[in-house]
């Protein structure tokens, strides 16, 4: 019997300004950039309606940002779990 093929992933849209993918710049700074924007357009839509957006893991370097972003649109972070690889799980509420 012969071992199942390992999944493999194919983005969508490659991101093609990341380093890893022949772009200038550095993949890491890339993804934190998105992940902080991303994150600013949800709360925006959120606060907009009065909601609460849905709790998550982020990765650890990114909270100071993240607290700055929650703060702009009228939300504390709320501090939970740490996992060992460097996430954090955090809630918002209103401040």
């Amino acid at each position: 019997m012969s071992e199942p093929e390992e999944d493999q992933y194919e983005l969508v849209t490659p991101i093609v300004l990341a380093r890893s993918n022949g772009g200038p710049y550095d993949d890491t700074a890339l993804v934190a950039g998105m992940t902080c924007g991303a994150l600013d357009h949800e709360l925006t839509m959120t606060a907009t309606l009065h909601a609460l957006p849905q709790e998550r893991w982020l990765d650890v370097r990114l909270l100071p940002q993240v607290d700055l972003i929650a703060m702009r649109h009228g939300y504390v972070l709320e501090h939970g779990d740490k996992h060992a690889a460097g996430y954090q799980r955090i809630g918002f509420a209103w401040a």
